[in-house]
């Protein structure tokens, strides 16, 4: 019995560590996060981090995995709404992470681990966005590469925050033109 409530406080511990991360992270920025810092703000030595995660970049994953699975979850309660809806509302999810996603980018080039999990984002991203398009009666083919042409768009307009108005006549025009065909 003993070994079971050792796993589950781990697993406590572990998402507690997770959570702290997310918010300094958000807050601070990857390259001025420290593993110290994190380890500190959730009240564990900082030696004790690493029984956890392997290293930062382990942390920056774990954190990016709870932004997206948690974006996926919002995005699955509006399965009644228009596909426009849904990606405005992905963008709006991915923005309050903060810089998480500029982040990725710039550790993608020095992270095997953090190239992976970028490289499974967008195929996740695009397989959903290739069944919405096949559903809009889009052919396959052009649903493919339509959706690659949309993650960049998306990507484009984190990495460029825009106002409102101007991200939803963009992702607007992005639909229109793929819709169109």
């Amino acid at each position: 019995m003993a070994r079971n409530k050792r796993h589950l406080e781990s697993k406590v511990k572990k998402e507690e560590i997770e959570l702290v991360a997310m918010e300094l992270l958000k807050e601070k920025g990857y390259d001025n996060t420290s593993m110290a810092e994190i380890a500190r703000s959730a009240g564990v030595a900082a030696n004790t981090i690493y029984w956890y995660f392997e290293n930062k970049d382990d942390v920056l994953i774990a954190v990016l995995d709870r932004v997206v699975s948690q974006a996926i979850a919002d995005m699955a309660t509006l399965h009644e709404q228009t596909f426009r809806t849904r990606v405005l509302t992905l963008i709006d999810q991915i923005e309050s992470s903060g810089s998480l996603m500029t982040d990725v980018h710039s550790r993608v080039n020095h992270s095997p681990k953090v190239q992976a999990w970028h490289e499974q984002f967008h195929r996740m991203v695009e397989h959903l966005s290739v069944s919405e398009l096949i559903n809009a009666e889009v052919c396959l083919d052009e649903a493919q590469l339509d959706a690659k042409l949309l993650i960049y768009v998306i990507e484009g307009l984190l990495a460029h925050p825009h106002k409102l108005h101007e991200r939803e006549q963009i992702i607007d025009q992005t639909l229109k033109r793929i819709l169109a065909k």
